[in-house]
């Protein structure tokens, strides 16, 4: 798999089930309940983040940004709201045939490559910040991508948290990272019913590794499609809302929770 593209099998298997899926995870999981209203999104500022993505020509981030700073919306809306709207409507112009599997695999990839521009201002990954709870992100192996994750992970660092992002990890590789570094909470993300065999994989090293001390918590786009999920066994929560699974997790935050809804 590499990190940022869609497989052309994969996008066939998300076609299948309506290829809007393919930003559900980026949307579910940013989701969260509170008191503050949904935001309401600018369709002069979305076109141009598709523009940014879409353009024959790579459009540079620094030109988005400085509409967005005209009207004053902040990175992190752009980063929250914005890219996830723009990655679900790419799956909804692959669905009315309105784009080809190049266009929605370049545009994702670029969607992408603003996340991880956007996210070189937050906390990096790491697992030594003094006071800072860590969190171990882990996408299972064969998900055909990352941006909702990448999103989850840039909110998280937001809220003072330290998150190291593994994609794709082998139980060799997990109990290796585990044996070196001090987690307080881990985190898996899944978007498709193939992967929850895997997932109970994942949380049996997780268990096993940290002697059954790491909080776990599961979330991704499965949660939205009405899948069987009670088969992974030994997770602490199963939820989209990521304030209420920061205060499963019992991760402390260096500031107050932000809610993020679209």
């Amino acid at each position: 798999m590499r990190d940022g593209n869609l497989s052309m099998d994969g996008l066939r298997r998300l076609s299948e089930a309506g290829l809007s899926r393919f930003a559900a995870d980026v949307m579910a999981r940013v989701a969260a309940r509170g008191s503050a209203g949904p935001v309401a999104l600018r369709e002069p500022l979305l076109a141009s983040v598709m523009a940014s993505v879409r353009a024959q020509d790579a459009h540079p981030l620094d030109l988005v940004l400085a509409k967005f700073e005209r009207a004053r919306v902040s990175t992190e809306v752009l980063a929250d709201h914005y890219i996830p709207e723009v990655a679900r409507r790419l799956g909804r112009a692959w669905e009315n045939d309105t784009a080809s599997f190049a266009e929605v695999s370049i545009g994702s990839a670029r969607l992408q490559a603003h996340l991880n521009e956007l996210g070189r201002s937050w906390q990096a990954d790491g697992t030594d910040g003094v006071g800072r709870s860590t969190l171990l992100l882990v996408v299972p192996e064969g998900e055909q991508h990352t941006l909702g994750a990448r999103v989850v992970s840039g909110w998280m660092r937001r809220q003072g948290i330290s998150v190291c992002l593994r994609v794709g990890p082998k139980a060799t590789e997990l109990a290796a990272l585990l044996a070196q570094c001090r987690f307080d909470a881990a985190m898996i993300s899944v978007a498709c019913h193939e992967r929850l065999e895997s997932c109970t994989g994942l949380v049996k090293t997780l268990r096993e590794e940290t002697s059954n001390g790491l909080r776990i918590a599961l979330g991704g786009a499965i949660l939205g499609r009405g899948e069987d999920i009670e088969t992974v066994a030994g997770v602490d929560i199963v939820t989209n809302d990521l304030p209420k699974a920061v205060e499963a997790l019992d991760l402390s935050c260096k500031r107050p929770l932000v809610t993020v809804i679209t």
